[in-house]
């Protein structure tokens, strides 16, 4: 009786399995895999979406990110600009923010000059980025909490700059006590001790020990026959 062999694979059987024919014009194509992209990314959520989807919708993010902060930059400059330049003194009894205002308004004045900004866009600027700051350092945000303390302590160098030196360090004492008092407000939360991490570790009860033991039968079984050497007879 005849076996039959195999029949031989050649070379180019051997590539076409290996490496499968690319998808031709009948198959889904680049346009459907795209489709097919979005219905996972829609069905299924934003975690096991494909990596083109998630690199577009960052970026569209960004770029309105980007357009809604340019947007309230200017908004928040044109409302600056229409707040007084000086603080009306029938409103200020007291002349504690008389005492903060005007060095900085002076400082500004002073130092503005040989710069394309001016002096009241520079004062703007100021109060724009106090405000600002304040009210997002009080909503507990980490970036605004750190402009606020910059903008603290840029206020308290232009005041000290801008007030004459006999009341200079009146003057910035007064600028560094309204910056604590408001600072309690912008950064309430906030605690500089390291947090600490206790670590508590738990042995495992040691596994019983186990020991193999062989017992042996102390009778013997019945067909067991012991060994007898056989005497001759002895002769009579």
């Amino acid at each position: 009786m005849t076996t039959p062999f195999p029949r031989p694979r050649t070379g180019q059987q051997d590539d076409d399995q290996t490496h499968p024919a690319p998808t031709t014009a009948t198959g889904p194509g680049w346009f459907g895999r795209r489709l097919h992209d979005l219905d996972i990314a829609l069905t299924h959520g934003w975690r096991p979406a494909a990596t083109w989807i998630k690199t577009l919708t960052a970026a569209a993010g960004l770029a309105l990110a980007f357009l809604a902060l340019r947007w309230l930059a200017s908004t928040l400059l044109g409302w600056a600009h229409d707040l007084p330049w000086t603080l009306p003194t029938a409103k200020d009894h007291t002349g504690l923010l008389a005492t903060i205002d005007q060095p900085v308004h002076a400082y500004l004045a002073a130092h503005t000059t040989t710069l394309p900004v001016t002096a009241a866009t520079a004062y703007s600027t100021w109060q724009a980025l106090g405000a600002v700051s304040f009210a997002l350092g009080t909503a507990r945000f980490g970036g605004a909490r750190l402009t606020w303390t910059v903008w603290g302590a840029a206020t308290v160098a232009m005041v000290w700059a801008g007030t004459p030196a006999p009341g200079r360090p009146v003057a910035a004492g007064i600028a560094v006590l309204a910056w604590a008092a408001l600072s309690l407000l912008a950064l309430r939360g906030l605690t500089l001790s390291p947090t600490a991490f206790i670590q508590v570790h738990n042995q495992a009860p040691a596994p019983p020990e186990v020991r193999a033991e062989i017992h042996l039968p102390k009778t013997a079984p019945a067909s067991y026959q012991p060994y007898t050497t056989q005497q001759p007879p002895s002769p009579n």
